[in-house]
C-alpha cells in the first residue's frame, strides 16, 4: 500500500493523519517484505534484516511496528487470512449460500492464492514451521472451514452418512494438504484449475453426491 501524492496532499495539513497514513504504509511494506522473503528462503532462514531489505524499511521502524520476527510473520498471516475469509464470505453470500455459495467461495480462494503466491505460501506452507502461535491460528481456520462444510453436509448430504463434523474436518484437512503440495511445487498459478475436482471431492466426502443420486 503506497502513499499517493494526492493522499499525502489531502492529509498534509493534518500531521497526525499523515503519521497514521505513513505508519500504515510502512506496516504493509513490512508484511509484504516478510511474505516475499519467506517464500524465497523459508521462515527459519529468514532474519529481520532480510525483511528490512525487501521492504526498504529501517530497523527502528520495524521495531516500532513489531516485537520480533514472529510477530511480523503472525501479522502477515492474519492479514492474508483475513482477506481470504472476507472474500470467500462475500462469494458464498453472493452465491446464495449452500452448494452454489460453496462453489463460488472455493473458486475465489483458489484465485486469490494464485494471484498472491508469496502470501499463499506463507499461510499454507511456511505456517507449519513458524511456531505454535501460527499453528493455533491455522487450526482455528481449519475448524471454521470444517464448520461450514459440516453445515452443508447436514443440509444437503446423505442422512445415513457418518458424523458430518468428522467428515468435514477430514475434508478440510485434505484440501489443505492438496494446496500445500501444489504450493510446495511452485504451481500456485494452476490452483484455479483444481476448483472442479476439489468441489467434487467436498461433495462426495460430505455425502452430497450420493444423496443426489438417491
Amino acid at each position: 500500500m503506497e502513499i499517493s501524492e494526492q493522499r499525502l496532499a489531502t492529509t498534509g495539513r493534518d500531521p497526525s493523519a499523515r503519521r497514521v497514513l505513513v505508519a500504515a504504509s510502512q506496516r504493509q511494506r513490512l508484511l509484504d517484505g516478510m511474505a516475499t522473503t519467506v517464500a524465497r528462503q523459508g521462515y527459519g532462514a529468514t532474519a529481520v534484516a532480510d525483511v528490512l531489505k525487501a521492504a526498504g524499511i529501517s530497523r527502528r521502524t520495524f521495531y516500532e511496528q513489531f516485537v520480533d520476527k514472529e510477530d511480523c510473520f503472525l501479522a502477515a498471516y492474519d492479514h492474508f487470512a483475513g482477506r481470504c475469509i472476507e472474500r470467500m464470505t462475500a462469494a458464498y453470500e453472493a452465491g446464495g449460500g449452500g452448494l452454489d455459495g460453496l462453489a463460488r467461495a472455493l473458486e475465489t480462494l483458489l484465485e486469490l492464492l494464485a494471484a498472491e503466491p508469496h502470501y499463499a505460501r506463507l499461510a499454507i506452507v511456511d505456517a507449519l514451521g513458524a511456531g505454535e502461535h501460527t499453528l493455533a491460528r491455522r487450526e482455528r481456520l481449519l475448524q471454521r472451514a470444517a464448520g461450514v462444510l459440516a453445515q452443508i453436509a447436514r443440509e444437503h448430504g446423505d442422512p445415513g452418512a457418518a458424523a458430518p463434523e468428522l467428515l468435514a474436518q477430514a475434508t478440510a484437512g485434505g484440501i489443505a494438504e492438496v494446496l500445500h503440495a501444489q504450493l510446495l511445487r511452485g504451481d500456485a498459478e494452476r490452483l484455479p484449475e483444481l476448483a472442479d475436482d476439489l468441489l467434487r471431492h467436498v461433495l462426495t466426502s460430505s455425502g452430497v453426491t450420493s444423496a443426489a443420486e438417491r
